[in-house]
């Protein structure tokens, strides 16, 4: 099976396979789950670029390219949004009162929301109540599966798991296809 030989080539395809994803997020914004199937392409021609799977399907090495492709998606896609939440909080923290007045005017001018100083309060409509850590605590509830993403998961476990488990080797085989010379007709055994 080439263990050592899959691992690698798997590792090398899922760390380009990450790349790939987080390229694609910043030049264009998408984090879709149909990613999951480039990532898993890559992989698999990564244990395919190392390893020799001609000969032989093994579907163990099929296992093994469908856990890391399914493992690098899942990591980078993780990554991606770590990234993307720090990017926005070093944006909102160089820049605070940009943030704070953000589609105001000029400085020095109240915004037309802010009541003058010297006007009357004004009764303002009840506020909810905020979040205590009972309810911070609780769980949410499982979002609904969408239909695509599942689709996009299986066919980038599939298109990995094609990839990684190899061809048996149909063309290789020296299997017996009786005698090369021609046969007479009198001596055929079907005749």
């Amino acid at each position: 099976m080439q263990f050592g030989k899959t691992l690698v080539g798997a590792i090398i395809g899922a760390a380009l396979g990450i790349g790939l994803l987080i390229a694609v997020y910043l030049a264009f914004g998408i984090d879709k789950m149909w990613m999951a199937i480039p990532v898993a392409l890559l992989t698999g021609l990564g244990v395919r670029m190392v390893a020799a799977t001609s000969g032989r399907a093994s579907y163990l090495r099929g296992a093994i390219t469908v856990l890391l492709a399914m493992g690098a998606y899942m990591g980078g896609l993780a990554i991606t949004k770590v990234w993307a939440n720090h990017k926005s909080q070093t944006v909102a923290k160089q820049n605070p009162a940009r943030v704070a007045n953000e589609g105001s005017g000029e400085a020095g001018q109240a915004k037309a929301e802010e009541p003058a100083a010297n006007a009357p309060p004004v009764d303002a409509a009840p506020v909810a109540p905020t979040k205590t850590d009972a309810m911070a605590r609780r769980p949410s509830m499982p979002q609904p599966i969408n239909t695509w993403d599942f689709l996009s998961l299986a066919v980038a476990a599939l298109v990995a798991y094609e990839l990684g488990r190899g061809t048996s080797g149909v063309h290789g085989n020296s299997v017996d296809t009786g005698p090369s010379e021609p046969i007479p007709v009198q001596a055929h055994p079907d005749a």
